[in-house]
């Protein structure tokens, strides 16, 4: 079952259509920057790293004039459980 992409503003909840966008995480950038200084950045919690996960998405709000960058996040398998 694919994801739903987001249809709504955060900002001003007008509707607008938003696009796939493959993007780096810049928490993985930091971390390619801190190795490459020779220092080794600590790891990231499985929570967080979970959270940071998901499909990107990104749109333009003709309503307020904002560009928004949406991360959409599945639920766990095992929710409600």
């Amino acid at each position: 079952m694919e994801a739903a992409r987001p249809q709504f503003c955060p900002w001003c909840g007008s509707p607008i259509e938003y696009e796939e966008h493959e993007h780096e995480p810049r928490h993985e950038v930091l971390a390619e920057r801190a190795r490459t200084a020779g220092r080794t950045p600590p790891p990231l919690p499985a929570r967080v790293q979970e959270l940071l996960a998901g499909e990107s998405f990104v749109g333009a709000c003709r309503g307020c004039r904002t560009v928004s960058h949406i991360v959409g996040h599945r639920a766990p398998e095992d929710a409600g459980r």
